[in-house]
């Protein structure tokens, strides 16, 4: 008798990469990339909305950066373990963010004046902008004469995590194949280079025919409405728009006669407009009813979603009115907040101004299942 696998974190597939390109233009400030993962044989079959699950490697400058602060070999195998410090930091570990317990350990033996004031005053806000920019190695050097055993080192850090990517294809188009669409985390702070953690494996390791661990963890909260006659509004700028390519493309498939319209948003057309080709021909083709799109800095005062959203206010809450889904996703700190403002603004003007008939009706929107959310 034959078991279905199951594949999980501790059980991933290694699934080939067999395509890795860039999307946003030359000139944009963002590196925006897109992928496309072949599952083989691993029987892995997901839905819109569902999230596709990369374990990284960590970047091997920071791994010998760290190994070269500890003033030990690569080659070292610590106390406990079968593999060398390199490969453990490379592949076990995280590295860049320090752990609650690592800030304490250095703080309790270096005497710095910001770092106590931080930690001791309990102000996770105050820890938080200390932290801000800052990786392991940042703290490790706040006084370059702390030494760290090995053994204690490890202890201080936390396994590897996954990273979960929203998935912007359809299962059914794109048959044993998944798509995502991931922007490309770099950063430079006094004369070091930062990269984010998974972001920058998948751009720069991820090459076509490398192999890659992955599982796929379903979202039952953000799932296309069973009736298919039902309109959606999907709003998502930049990245965001990842969930909606795979919507669309599952809603053409199904020949589903409900209306979608799309709210974009990047910084200018010319570089930061992806998928455009895409989503220019679904309009075309008659399957993406509206499309409204926000370039904030194609003219002097910057345009987002939320200000595309207001000028179709009346057709926003008719849609709403005839049993519209809206679905959010990207950005939880700002974007889905000035989203979330806007929609509650529109309902309230259109129920005469009444605070409390708007926040019912966003409300009965929520126990509906008909406003969801996928922020990060």
């Amino acid at each position: 008798m034959r078991y279905k696998v199951i594949w999980n974190k501790r059980n991933p597939y290694r699934a080939e990469i067999a395509e890795n390109k860039l999307l946003s233009g030359i000139n944009s400030e963002k590196e925006i990339r897109h992928y496309e993962i072949n599952l083989g044989d691993s029987g892995l079959i997901y839905k819109p909305g569902d999230t596709l699950c990369v374990i990284p490697i960590n970047n091997i400058k920071l791994v010998n950066a760290l190994i070269k602060r500890l003033k030990i070999s690569s080659e070292l195998i610590p106390i406990g373990y079968e593999e060398s410090i390199f490969k453990i930091l490379e592949n076990n570990f995280e590295i860049i963010e320090p752990t609650k317990r690592f800030i304490e350990h250095v703080n309790k033996n270096i005497n710095h004046a910001k770092l106590r004031n931080a930690v001791d005053s309990g102000d996770r806000k105050l820890l938080n902008q200390f932290k801000f920019g800052k990786d392991m190695l940042d703290f490790m050097n706040l006084d370059k004469t702390l030494e760290f055993k090995v053994e204690l080192f490890l202890e201080l850090l936390k396994p590897i995590q996954h990273r979960s990517y929203s998935i912007s294809s359809s299962y059914k188009v794109h048959h044993n194949e998944v798509h995502l669409t991931v922007s490309t985390l770099r950063w430079k702070s006094k004369g070091r280079y930062y990269n984010g953690v998974c972001s920058t494996y998948l751009s720069d390791k991820c090459i076509k025919g490398s192999k890659v661990n992955v599982f796929i963890i379903p979202n039952h909260s953000f799932r296309l409405p069973q009736d298919t006659e039902k309109p959606i509004i999907m709003i998502g700028p930049g990245t965001g728009v990842a969930p909606f390519r795979s919507f669309l493309e599952e809603r053409k498939q199904n020949r589903s006669k409900g209306k979608n319209w799309l709210f974009y948003g990047g910084q200018t057309r010319t570089n930061d407009f992806i998928y455009e080709n895409d989503i220019v021909e679904m309009q075309r083709s008659g399957y993406l009813h509206k499309l409204d799109t926000a370039f904030s800095r194609d003219q002097e005062d910057k345009i987002y979603v939320q200000n595309k959203m207001y000028e179709a206010r009346i057709d926003f809450f008719k849609w709403l009115e005839e049993g519209a889904y809206i679905y959010v996703c990207g950005d939880a700190n700002y974007m889905a907040q000035d989203v979330d403002q806007m929609i509650y603004k529109i309902v309230k003007e259109h129920l005469s101004n009444s605070e409390k008939n708007a926040k019912e009706y966003i409300q009965n929107l929520k126990n509906e299942k008909r406003y969801l959310l996928d922020v990060y």
